[in-house]
């Protein structure tokens, strides 16, 4: 096999995608049904990330086809880490949930809340990785960690200014409380704008792996330049009447993946112990047990 040809990259980069996301949302589902406890999958999902640093070091120092599939693969074993920890509540921010009545800046500011945790411990670690990683011969490994985290800034935006099918039953219950931050009523006029710029990078991506000159440079713009053309897809999915949920129906457990798309109701939410932000008559922000 040709891991230098642009079509075996393609198909090792869409591989990749769709079982790790099946993975992480096999472990993270197992979790919240009682069958693995919190504690010991992030203790698991934490000598995964480990590893995946591991993995990103190797790459980065082998300026070879061989060394950028190894950078990519430990940055996506670093972005699970990242991911089983929102997807299962353990580092997420207030576990609040936001009535209607917020809206404007206060919306803003109780959704970043919601969320702050997550976002600086990505921070941090984009941060440390930059460190180790920057004088590298071979960074893709890094380029594709700062990928993934700029089109899921660029979801959580469109998720919370306006997609009309962002609900999915691929969202774990530990996170339901997020859906009341939602905009599902219209379609956010920065999509277009959101989607240029993704296509943009996409192209210049695409440029980059026609003029490498290195079979590493090679592989690893294809690689970044298929997860990017993945992300658009997935972009597309949040404000199109098309469910995600048949490509890991194999990932989600009978009764989550026959149940019909939509917010928790209250009642478990109350069962989850969140509590719910609410607007006060002085105009500021409260919280109260649901």
């Amino acid at each position: 096999m040709d891991l230098a040809h642009p079509v075996t990259i393609i198909l090792i980069a869409i591989a990749t995608w769709w079982l790790s996301t099946g993975l992480v949302l096999a472990m993270v589902h197992r979790s919240e049904r009682g069958g693995w406890r919190p504690a010991p999958v992030m203790a698991l999902t934490t000598l995964v990330g480990a590893a995946g640093v591991a993995l990103m070091l190797e790459g980065g120092a082998t300026p070879t086809p061989v060394g950028s599939y190894t950078g990519f693969l430990g940055a996506l074993l670093v972005w699970a880490w990242h991911e089983v920890a929102f997807l299962t509540g353990v580092l997420t921010g207030r576990r609040v949930a936001c009535p209607p009545g917020v809206s404007g800046m206060a919306r803003f500011i109780a959704a970043w809340r919601a969320v702050r945790d997550h976002e600086l411990a990505i921070l941090a670690t984009g941060i440390g990785l930059w460190l180790l990683l920057a004088d590298a011969p071979n960074r893709f490994g890094l380029a594709a960690f700062g990928l993934l985290w700029g089109m899921r800034i660029s979801a959580k935006l469109l998720i919370f200014l306006g997609a009309p099918h962002a609900v999915s039953d691929l969202m774990p219950r530990g996170i339901a409380h997020l859906k009341s931050y939602f905009n599902t009523g219209r379609l956010t006029p920065v999509f277009p704008v959101l989607l240029a710029i993704a296509g943009g990078l996409f192209l210049v991506l695409v440029l980059g792996a026609s003029r490498a000159v290195q079979d590493y440079s090679t592989v690893g713009h294809i690689l970044l330049a298929t997860f990017m053309a993945l992300a658009i897809i997935e972009h597309l999915i949040l404000v199109v009447p098309i469910s995600d949920t048949a490509l890991w129906r194999w990932a989600l457990p009978k009764s989550r993946s026959d149940r019909p798309q939509g917010a928790p109701p209250l009642d478990e939410m109350a069962r989850l112990g969140l509590t719910r932000c609410e607007k006060r008559a002085d105009g500021r922000l409260g919280i109260s047990k649901t």
